[in-house]
């Protein structure tokens, strides 16, 4: 297989084309892409370096090959693994989500290793579906995949407005530092959708309307908050029935 030496060569060209669009998910690293094929998931396009196929052999789907130039260009990270690959966005619909028992809503948040790491702990326990208000940084933008470790493929993510959460058949809980309710195991009966805020402002006083109950971790030190990503592990930890006061 020729090896892509040019950055006039109009294969290179459109897999920098690929990754400026929004609508491409970027995929970086063997795990990562080992895990979309494994899914069933097919590339738009794909590339890696003859180093990489050297080492790991060939991938089960057509890619280029580049030179270790071009493909760090084409890279998001500051050492490439050597093999990226191009998906379609896989964004589920508000409607996919309507039927899952367990879910989170994630308002705003604005630091894709905080959205990643989410969506990571709520495949761990159980979440189904996730959906993101708009202002949120995407969840597949790279940083966020990276956190994820893949598993914003693993779980449904649609984007919803306040109108959508209004239509929720999901008991709405807020987690919020001055809430009404402490933490406790037995508010996650039957269906329920956990709100958590964005970094610093928190929850928008839209959603705090809707919500059915607001509710705070109890601590017992004087920190009066915790990172979003750290709550809502612990908060998905008792919905599960994994924590207990």
């Amino acid at each position: 297989m020729d090896i892509v030496t040019s950055r006039h060569n109009s294969v290179f060209k459109a897999f920098i084309a690929a990754k400026k669009d929004k609508d491409m998910l970027l995929l970086e690293g063997r795990r990562l892409v080992e895990d979309a094929l494994a899914r069933g998931m097919t590339p738009e396009i794909a590339a890696a370096t003859s180093e990489y196929i050297a080492a790991n052999g060939s991938l089960p789907c057509r890619f280029t090959l580049f030179s270790e130039d071009l493909f760090s260009r084409i890279a998001d990270t500051v050492t490439p693994q050597g093999v990226i690959a191009f998906f379609g966005v896989p964004w589920a619909k508000f409607s996919d989500i309507l039927s899952f028992e367990k879910i989170l809503v994630l308002d705003s948040l604005q630091d894709p290793g905080n959205m990643g790491t989410i969506i990571r702990t709520a495949e761990a326990f159980g979440f189904q579906g996730v959906l993101v208000t708009s202002g949120a940084v995407s969840p597949f933008s790279s940083k966020a995949v990276r956190a994820s470790m893949g598993s914003c493929l693993g779980i449904s993510i649609a984007k919803a407005d306040l109108s959508d959460l209004r239509t929720l058949p999901h008991t709405i809980i807020s987690l919020t530092t001055q809430g009404d309710t402490l933490l406790k195991p037995d508010l996650f009966q039957g269906r329920v959708a956990v709100c958590l805020g964005q970094e610093g402002a928190g929850i928008s006083r839209e959603i705090l309307n809707i919500s059915h109950c607001r509710v705070s971790i109890p601590m017992k030190g004087s920190t009066e908050s915790l990172n979003v990503a750290v709550a809502a592990g612990i908060v998905m930890a008792c919905a599960c029935g994994l924590y207990t006061q």
